[in-house]
């Protein structure tokens, strides 16, 4: 399978657990608002029992910079980034 294409999640006699069932995929069952019962069939890879990440707060000294950085430059890379992440105290990732 390609990169950007997925498989289907059919039943696979194949599988180490034995179970049947593919080793990619992982059934889910939700209600919908009608009530009824409906299974979903996601990739495993999609972690849905990881918790959320906390969205960064930026204080308005933080939002005024960035925000004044974009208009001079819409993608700021490199040193600038870096030197611009050390100022405002962030990480390059939240300046970028």
């Amino acid at each position: 399978v390609s990169p950007g294409s997925s498989k289907p999640c059919a039943p696979d006699t194949e599988s180490p657990s034995g179970t049947g069932e593919a080793d990619y995929c992982r059934r889910i069952l939700v209600r919908d608002a009608k009530g009824t019962i409906r299974e979903i069939v996601l990739p495993k890879g999609l972690d849905l029992d990881r918790p959320k990440r906390t969205r960064t707060s930026f204080t308005a000294e933080q939002l005024y910079r960035l925000e004044l950085e974009f208009q001079r430059c819409q993608y700021v890379v490199g040193r600038e980034r870096t030197e611009l992440a050390r100022q405002l105290n962030l990480s390059e990732t939240q300046v970028r």
